[in-house]
């Protein structure tokens, strides 16, 4: 991405890295993202990036501000696409009001739609522009977390992207999301790994392209659609070339950020889960209205015990949860959502 304030690697040590296969570094070469300051790459270029380094995602810029869009996006998205990849889209952001912050939304969704950027892919957006230092963070955080209910209105899953130094200074990213830059001297060591991905170089030399690429470690599953990112694609290529140690797939229910109560197509796996770790009599996986569930859950939380999930409790959920606060369950992903099932998977109540 444009993150500005990148740390030098050491190029050459790092290139000897990959085109030598020498056990020097420690992250894993999970997913790519690329841009108009990148090199045009083709179908087989993907599919060499995908074969060689292991590679499972590549996360596409998609737009800028108001205005600009990147016209190598569509190319980019077929020919990831056809080499097996999964993708994705970024658009890098520049609001500093709710106004601007909505505008850019439905910018980033208009033209991810014309370039051909499927539904439930993620749309991240990437905040780095220097607009963001002269607000505060419950500005910056409710700006963000305006653009993200159209973007998620749109179909498209949301995720934010920032510099580890900006967290708690500019803005709020809640463990269990977020993709992480931040740029060691040395990459000798998992950092980040309570986010989705840390984007450990943006040095990277892929043999046989010309350039340099910023390159991401994934811990969950997020942008390989929810398939275990170690399953994807065979990357014995990245295991000889890092010392990482893989960890193993924690089996539990998906993380998909929905739940039945604002889907009735949804598994009950979640509310099923729920009614395990909070002890309940019936364990269905139904939620009746009123619920006794739903009332455990307000007692948690402190608020009216009607059995009802209205405003109020989600607004409780979201908060205790760290999510943006809003009082609704988005109709596709939600995060808040997302965020109670990493904790029932981890075997710790939400609430």
């Amino acid at each position: 991405m444009k993150f500005k304030n990148k740390l030098v690697l050491g190029v050459l040590t790092f290139a000897s890295a990959f085109l030598f296969a020498i056990n020097v570094h420690a992250a894993r070469t999970d997913m790519l993202d690329i841009s108009g300051n990148n090199t045009t790459l083709s179908q087989s270029d993907f599919t060499s990036i995908r074969n060689n380094y292991g590679v499972k995602s590549v996360t596409v810029k998609i737009s800028e501000g108001s205005t600009y869009a990147w016209s190598g996006a569509k190319n980019a998205i077929q020919n990831a696409q056809a080499s097996g990849l999964y993708v994705n889209g970024y658009h890098y952001a520049n609001f500093g009001t709710l106004a601007k912050a909505q505008s850019e939304a439905n910018w980033a969704v208009q033209n991810a739609k014309a370039d051909g950027l499927g539904v439930g892919s993620v749309l991240v957006v990437d905040v780095e522009a220097s607009i963001f230092k002269q607000n505060s963070i419950a500005v910056n955080d409710a700006n963000i977390a305006a653009f993200n209910a159209i973007v998620q209105a749109a179909g498209y899953r949301t995720d934010i992207y920032a510099s580890a130094s900006w967290l708690g200074v500019y803005l709020t990213v809640p463990a269990g999301s977020g993709w992480i830059a931040a740029y060691p001297n040395t990459v000798t060591t998992d950092r980040y790994t309570n986010y989705n991905g840390w984007q450990f170089s943006s040095k990277v030399q892929l043999s046989g392209i010309s350039g340099h690429f910023d390159m991401t470690q994934l811990y969950t599953n997020y942008y390989t659609a929810g398939t275990d990112k170690n399953a994807v694609i065979s990357d014995s290529a990245t295991t000889t070339i890092t010392k990482v140690t893989k960890k193993t797939t924690k089996t539990g229910i998906a993380v998909d950020g929905i739940w039945i109560v604002n889907n009735s197509r949804a598994s009950t796996e979640t509310t099923l889960a729920l009614q395990k770790i909070y002890n309940m009599k019936w364990q269905d996986g139904r939620i009746s209205k009123p619920s006794a569930l739903i009332k455990i859950l307000q007692k948690h939380l402190g608020v009216a015990q009607d059995g009802y999930i209205g405003p109020q409790t989600i607004r409780a959920m979201q908060h205790r949860l760290g999510t943006p606060v809003d009082g609704k369950i988005s109709p596709g992903y939600s995060n808040m959502v997302a965020a109670m099932q990493k904790k029932l998977n981890a075997g710790v109540k939400p609430f």
